[in-house]
């Protein structure tokens, strides 16, 4: 056990609209278990929408029910999702993103009004974006990093989070050396290998790192062998157009996923709980934001959250008996009793 002690990271994924599916999962961990989400994590990660629900919880905006029951209301996703007048009069016709990224800043800056990423003292925040200009990964982590030095407002750094390629514009940066950026899914969707990373650069050992990690759901597997075969038989011939029409955006999401689990998996064994699941094909889709879609994606979050109850209680009392036995060491030290 290091000097500075067990951490507790609440590692979030990207996936669009489906970020409900989290939100609700922490609305329940908090409301049905009884366990306070923002005093139980040490440290919040998070990449696209989830980097939206990481943010939210850190700089403690408000209680996880309003996100779950606001933020990621068919209402509120609606209008994100939605484009200006102009936009929808020229249609697709421009060549442009789907959204115009207006209402999407709009609705960010209201939530966090003012609020730099730096305000955040008492909790570690880590937002990841992409510079695709210089293809480099974006860290911003409050008052540690070069992409935290110049102190972004919230808004800002969760606007270029959540920029997704073909659905929202680049976000440039307000630093001095300005950076162009998308959402970070395009380098991974999971953000718990980078926080793991990050957690060891403040100076804390593998054994003291715990996680909970949240998802956004993975296609079912009801493809035949034969349905299977024909889109790989189609895929032969996909150029640009054939590989974003049938979405890259997500195999790139989904692809990055599987492998950050797997080696949070082989990392922190029992310490590590990852809750994600199936969902039907037609439920996948990032910018889905009907009530029905809505309330679906409640329902998964319910069925997610009850499947994996036993493990986030055993979890969470494991971290507070390493808590104390830290506590407890730290205290016979000062004593001078070692």
């Amino acid at each position: 056990m290091s000097v500075r002690g067990p951490i507790f990271i609440l590692s979030i994924d990207g996936g669009g609209s489906r970020g409900a599916i989290p939100a609700h999962v922490l609305r329940q961990v908090e409301q049905d278990a009884g366990i306070p989400i923002r005093r139980t994590f040490d440290f919040f990660a998070g990449v696209s929408t989830g980097a939206l629900i990481a943010s939210y919880c850190a700089a403690e905006h408000g209680s996880v029910e309003a996100l779950a029951r606001s933020s990621y209301s068919s209402s509120i996703m609606s209008h994100v999702f939605d484009k200006s007048l102009w936009d929808r009069l020229l249609g697709r016709v421009q060549n442009q993103p789907k959204y115009d990224g207006v209402n999407k800043r709009r609705y960010l800056e209201g939530l966090s009004p003012g609020l730099r990423i730096n305000d955040i003292t008492d909790k570690h925040l880590l937002v990841l974006a992409y510079d695709f200009i210089n293809r480099e990964l974006v860290t911003f982590k409050n008052n540690r990093g070069h992409d935290a030095a110049y102190n972004p407002l919230l808004a800002e750094v969760c606007d270029a989070a959540t920029a997704a390629p073909t659905l929202f514009p680049p976000v440039p940066s307000s630093g001095a050396q300005r950076r162009w950026l998308v959402d970070g899914a395009l380098a991974t969707n999971d953000p718990s290998m980078c926080a793991i990373g990050e957690a060891l650069s403040l100076g804390h050992v593998l054994s003291d790192v715990w996680m909970l990690s949240l998802g956004t759901g993975r296609p079912t597997r009801d493809l035949s062998q034969s349905e299977q075969d024909r889109i790989g038989r189609d895929a032969l011939g996909w150029g640009v157009l054939g590989w974003v029409t049938n979405g890259l955006i997500e195999h790139m999401m989904g692809a990055s996923s599987t492998v950050s689990t797997h080696q949070c998996a082989q990392l922190l064994g029992e310490r590590y709980v990852r809750i994600t699941g199936e969902l039907p094909r037609k439920q996948m889709q990032l910018d889905n934001t009907t009530d029905d879609r809505v309330a679906d994606f409640e329902a998964h979050a319910a069925r997610w959250y009850g499947d994996h109850k036993p493990r986030i209680r055993e979890l969470v009392d494991r971290v507070t008996m390493a808590r104390r036995a830290w506590a407890a060491q730290t205290a016979r030290l000062d004593s001078g009793i070692y």
